[in-house]
């Protein structure tokens, strides 16, 4: 299902991370980046017609004073402020132009399959709707990428972008961060930069954790495109967690199978959050993600099915560990004491 060459290609290795991002563009990368930049442009053409980005909609909002549909970290409010002040559509122009160049950083930094993640229907869909997938994803690379240049301001910075989006980025950064191959006090050297900034957020913004609870509160999170099994099995979905975490994973497998575990048994994960999946080593997995184009036919139903994904990858990474434990143990207890 998942070639065992592939995990091969999450690496820690800073030299081997940096030749892959200095690598010239690939002919099917040049058309992936092509492709995107030109769908932007339809997505203005779009919103002028009185379709609207919705989510870069409610992100300029809170700029103005509307938290209504706000449920993001305030630190990046300055990042929003900014895009407001452009003219006409260029904050969103920009903003995407952005999304793209992360996810491509972090496909290269990682391992994926940069044009199958770059011609994802997550990818358009994330681009369409103005989302802020592709800079979380960018920040958890920084992060990664910072902690294995041994660059830990820069890491830190990146792991507070990744936690612009509390469930995922905090989640799946705090996995990079224990999983890194750095000492104890490097990790807290990482943590110096999130750490002044949310306390002068909190200077700037008083009390503003307790007006995000009140907002989910008043507008709860649309869960049409949840795939979690959690909204299935409810917290027994939390028992996923135990394998990856106990069985005795290499490094890359356990990153893996934490980043699919997260989409399956978290209260909330949105179809277009697999991105932080896809730019992972998982091979042409990637590919299921396009079933997302039937949703004119099969509607939400489609988009929720794609926890498949996440499945198959928990799968082929588990059930080999899981037996490979069990025959261990089995040939262990067949042995007669001395």
């Amino acid at each position: 299902m998942i070639a065992e060459e592939q995990f091969g290609r999450l690496t820690s290795n800073p030299e081997v991370i940096d030749q892959r991002l200095t690598a010239r563009l690939t002919r099917w990368e040049l058309f992936a980046i092509t492709m995107n930049l030109a769908m932007v442009g339809v997505f203005v053409w779009l919103h002028t017609q009185g379709q609207i980005a919705y989510d870069y909609h409610d992100y300029i909002n809170a700029v103005h004073g509307d938290f209504s549909h706000y449920y993001y970290g305030y630190w990046f409010l300055p990042v929003f402020s900014l895009l407001a002040k452009l003219p006409g559509p260029m904050g969103y122009i920009l903003w995407c132009i952005a999304n793209i160049l992360c996810l491509f950083f972090a496909a290269r930094v990682f391992g994926g399959i940069t044009p199958a993640v770059l011609l994802s229907y997550q990818m358009f869909y994330s681009l369409y709707y103005g989302q802020i997938n592709g800079i979380l994803i960018g920040g958890l690379t920084l992060l990664w990428w910072g902690m294995t240049h041994r660059r830990w301001y820069l890491a830190g910075l990146g792991l507070l972008i990744a936690c612009t989006k509390f469930q995922i980025g905090m989640t799946l950064g705090v996995f990079l961060l224990l999983l890194a191959d750095n000492s104890f006090r490097e990790r807290l050297r990482v943590l110096i930069v999130p750490s002044i900034i949310i306390a002068l957020s909190l200077l700037i913004y008083p009390l503003w954790p307790l007006k995000t609870l009140a907002t989910l509160q008043s507008s709860p999170l649309n869960t049409l495109g949840n795939l979690t099994l959690w909204r299935w099995i409810g917290p027994a979905a939390l028992l996923l967690w135990l394998p990856p975490l106990l069985l005795p994973l290499p490094r890359q497998k356990r990153l893996v199978a934490l980043a699919a575990t997260t989409a399956l048994a978290i209260p909330y994960f949105q179809q277009a959050d697999l991105l932080g999946l896809f730019i992972l080593p998982i091979g042409w997995l990637v590919l299921l993600g396009n079933l997302g184009y039937l949703f004119y036919t099969f509607q939400w139903q489609i988009l929720q099915a794609l926890v498949v994904i996440p499945l198959l990858v928990y799968a082929a990474i588990i059930i080999p560990a899981l037996r490979e434990q069990l025959s261990s143990r089995g040939h262990s207890s067949s042995i007669p004491p001395s």
